[in-house]
């Protein structure tokens, strides 16, 4: 059977993007480890705002210590390391809560008439969930084989004429699936979430 890994596209990533890579789940690690370079300085910020409550030389060791630990996580998390696999899940999750917080409050100040909290509601509403998806990630045993440098072989999984291999865009979990075939109303067999967006699907069947 023919390699079919470079069929293989993951939510979010272009195809192109992807032609290094034996396993499209290295191409989303790296995707996870700018968010968590990005989700470790929101936390360094957060820590700064806390830190503002400490004596100066208190305040100025622990932003330190935590700037040297959340850095030390990123740099372990973009080599793969065992020891920062659960700690880099942890801080992209705080990070989602506090998206999640902010989304919460942002909604607040709309209800009560500033309009100008929608578009914070928004951005903070599309974070949350960012965060979330690439946290749970990390429980998702291809993505964990991946980061661990665990061999799975594709090649097993027995394909009809007209099928190919994709990842759900909500679990990642690895499917053989008829593109031409598919429909808003096709929903993962592990996840039951819909494959294929209603826009999209609408979009497809109007051409």
């Amino acid at each position: 059977m023919a390699d079919r890994g470079d069929e293989m596209v993951i939510a979010g990533m272009r195809p192109y993007q992807m032609v290094d890579d034996s396993n499209p789940h290295l191409r989303l690690h790296r995707g996870i480890t700018f968010v968590l370079f990005i989700d470790s300085l929101v936390l360094l910020f957060i820590g700064s705002q806390f830190g503002a409550y400490l004596p100066d030389g208190m305040s100025s060791i622990a932003i330190g210590v935590l700037a040297g630990l959340l850095i030390a996580v990123c740099l372990a998390y973009r080599r793969r390391s065992p020891v920062a696999y659960w700690p880099g899940a942890a801080i992209i999750g705080l990070a989602g809560g506090f998206f999640g917080i902010n989304a919460l409050m942002s909604l607040y100040g709309f209800i009560m008439g500033d309009m100008s909290f929608l578009l914070w509601m928004f951005l903070f509403t599309w974070a949350t969930f960012g965060s979330a998806r690439r946290s749970i990630s990390h429980f998702h045993p291809a993505y964990k084989n991946a980061y661990f440098g665990r061999s799975e072989n594709l090649q097993q999984i027995e394909l009809e004429p007209g099928e190919m291999l994709a990842a759900c865009p909500h679990c990642m979990a690895i499917l053989a699936i008829r593109p031409d075939l598919l429909s808003s109303k096709d929903t993962c067999p592990y996840c039951n979430s819909s494959l294929v967006s209603e826009h999209l699907a609408s979009k497809y069947e109007e051409e």
